[in-house]
């Protein structure tokens, strides 16, 4: 597979196009890139661009210079990264629910966020989809603002699929729902080692068995002591403490395909 995408490497390479103010071709950025000791590879270049044109960052055109190849000239197109997110999103992160390929909306987001994005090609066309942690931040800030009722849905992802917490309560944070992602992965976890209440119990059973691994595996990596910490910002807390931990189960329960 390839290396994951930097974020730092993005931003260098958005500052030597800006720099080149219009004289930027493939050529000449892998130049400078490689000058500077900051890609070396023309394939892992070749990504890096195509992902900023495609979050619209930078637009590139192309103009005959006599060579086989078409040149491509870059140039800066926005300051914020455009990503789509959305309940479609989540969809092809994993939930398993049934969802319009056309519940996908825009974001203006930035880079950390845009180097995690993924293309997909969804009614005929390529989008740049937002990564998981991202789209379920996106989903509950939208659930605080218009109550769409999806809490229950970034509940039931949280609940089955690991995550990488780290980059999920900072990005949290960055949108002012730090205490309330935290409280979301608390309850949960809370729900899966304590004593069940009116749940059905195959269905608790198996979804803890499940949720306890997704635990060990937090654990092993030291990284859901972060969970405990205080987190910036409350949005949409209230949405996270109406959630029982009846609820909990059953939406974890459907997501794993046990309930209906």
């Amino acid at each position: 597979m390839a290396p994951p995408l930097r974020q730092d490497t993005a931003r260098q390479i958005v500052r030597m196009v800006k720099k080149m103010k219009g004289r930027a071709s493939f050529r000449s950025i892998l130049l400078e890139a490689n000058s500077q000791g900051v890609i070396a590879d023309h394939r892992t270049l070749r990504r890096y661009l195509d992902l900023l044109v495609q979050a619209r960052v930078l637009k590139v055109r192309k103009r005959n210079v006599g060579s086989v190849n078409l040149q491509q000239l870059y140039t800066l197109a926005d300051s914020n990264p455009h990503l789509w997110t959305g309940l479609a999103a989540l969809r092809l992160h994993g939930l398993n629910w049934e969802v319009s390929d056309r519940e996908l909306y825009q974001v203006d987001t930035d880079l950390e966020a845009t180097v995690r994005a993924k293309a997909f090609t969804i009614i005929g066309k390529e989008k740049l989809v937002a990564g998981l942690e991202d789209t379920l931040v996106h989903e509950l800030e939208r659930d605080a603002a218009e109550q769409t009722g999806v809490t229950e849905l970034v509940a039931a992802m949280l609940a089955t699929r690991t995550v990488d917490l780290p980059y999920l309560l900072r990005r949290a944070g960055s949108h002012q729902m730090g205490q309330t992602v935290r409280r979301l992965i608390q309850k949960i976890a809370e729900t899966f080692t304590s004593l069940p209440g009116d749940a059905e119990g195959r269905v608790y059973l198996e979804a803890r068995t499940r949720f306890l691994k997704i635990l060990r595996e937090y654990n092993s990596r030291g990284v859901f002591k972060l969970v405990e910490t205080r987190g910036v910002g409350r949005r949409g807390l209230p949405l996270v403490k109406s959630l029982s931990p009846d609820q909990i189960v059953s939406i974890a329960g459907k997501q794993y395909g046990v309930q209906g």
